[in-house]
């Protein structure tokens, strides 16, 4: 039995093409704190558990429970959910799925992120079970997804000991100049985060609605923070091409304020990323170029760095980030997947927080690119999942 964790909507369209993918290779048992989810999952004809507070024992001694598992969850970080009540849902969701675990031969786990709250109890339970955990995460590159069995990002193997990068084969240059081009093309388009279909924020209104009245675990605060996409992304300027050209700059791609790669990978924050990289171009005799995150939704965020634009004189620019990225003469960025990308085109890279690309030369690049990263698989996508890319994914043995 495998164990697929959802704790979010959007994660349970991802794994729902993914089991659809391998239905005839492993059983599957969904794992969730969305009630849509759990309805889409058994309308599906998987098995799944809904975790909310009516199924979950009230006699819990809820001190009892380690602050580590739930006081750094990324929505209490966020402030999108008060501490206790974290607490009392990390405890009721540690017993719960501890409870389940007992039912089923658990063969491994699939999790995303493993920072949300959700995630974090259930990767508990396995390390007390010796239960094998596969995290998942978007790689930003196309049809490309992040697999790794200690963490993502900063927390996992490949951040600890570049050595197993360093195992893999080596990569013919054709293949990678072949995907290269790919790669620019994809990125000519929308970045995927950005956009957010009108039904899928129904889907989410009613799934808050459903799990309100059925007392659900990790029950979100909704404050408003507004969408922010006229204040600040309408200040930004598109630089013509030819002037960019001529132009001497530090790029900064800056990463959504809430992501957990801020919140729990690095010391800096965006506004703080922003002064230490208007200090880099100052020392080079450069000018800074700044890029907010398409996927921001911040309102306040947004406010900052327009403040902080005013005040440091930096520009706020709006271009392909792949045109900054190849006329820029060194990219700053705090660990975003922009400065992995900037090593696709030989540039220099300041890492500001804990990058799992820290340490690459080319080598290591192309490696983490085409022999790491799970292929095949387009997280974003509404079409059918190549059978092998999910059976890479849920870590099958192949044919």
């Amino acid at each position: 039995m495998i164990v697929i964790v959802i704790d979010s909507l959007e994660r349970a369209r991802f794994f729902l093409r993914v089991a659809a993918a391998a239905r005839n290779r492993a059983a599957l048992l969904f794992l969730t704190s969305e009630p849509l989810a759990f309805l889409m999952t058994r309308a599906s004809g998987y098995q799944s558990i809904y975790l909310h507070r009516p199924a979950l024992s009230s006699e819990l001694n809820h001190e009892a429970i380690d602050a580590s598992l739930y006081g750094t969850a990324i929505e209490v970080l966020n402030g999108d959910l008060p501490i206790e009540r974290a607490q009392r849902d990390a405890s009721a969701m540690l017993a719960r799925v501890t409870s389940e675990f007992a039912r089923f031969e658990v063969e491994r786990c699939l999790i995303w992120n493993g920072q949300q709250l959700v995630g974090r109890v259930v990767a508990s339970v396995c390390r007390s079970h010796s239960i094998p955990v596969r995290f998942l995460e978007i790689s930003n590159l196309p049809d490309k997804l992040f697999v790794d069995p200690l963490g993502v990002n900063a927390q996992s193997s490949i951040a600890n000991d570049t050595s197993i990068i360093d195992r893999f084969p080596a990569v013919d240059r054709a293949e990678h100049d072949a995907w290269l081009a790919h790669y620019e093309s994809y990125k000519a388009r929308p970045l995927p985060q950005a956009r957010r279909l009108t039904t899928h924020r129904i889907a989410s209104t009613v799934n808050y609605a459903i799990k309100s009245i059925t007392s659900g675990v990790v029950l979100r605060q909704r404050v408003s923070r507004g969408m922010g996409l006229v204040s600040g992304f309408a200040d930004a300027q598109r630089i013509a091409l030819q002037e960019l050209l001529t132009r001497n700059y530090v790029f900064l791609p800056l990463q959504v304020s809430g992501d957990t790669q801020i919140q729990l990978n690095s010391d800096v924050d965006n506004l703080q990323a922003i002064e230490l990289a208007q200090t880099i171009a100052r020392q080079e005799s450069r000018e800074l170029l700044v890029k907010l995150h398409p996927a921001e939704r911040n309102r306040q965020s947004i406010a900052d760095v327009i403040a902080k634009r005013d005040a440091l004189g930096f520009q706020l620019v709006d271009n392909p980030t792949i045109e900054l990225l190849k006329h820029a003469a060194r990219v700053v960025t705090i660990n975003s997947t922009v400065g992995l990308e900037a090593l696709l085109y030989s540039k220099p890279v300041t890492c500001l927080g804990r990058a799992v690309y820290r340490d690459f030369d080319e080598a290591r690049l192309l490696k983490y690119i085409h022999r790491f990263l799970v292929d095949g698989i387009d997280y974003f996508g509404h079409g059918p999942i190549p059978p092998a890319a999910a059976v890479a994914l849920l870590g099958l043995p192949t044919d």
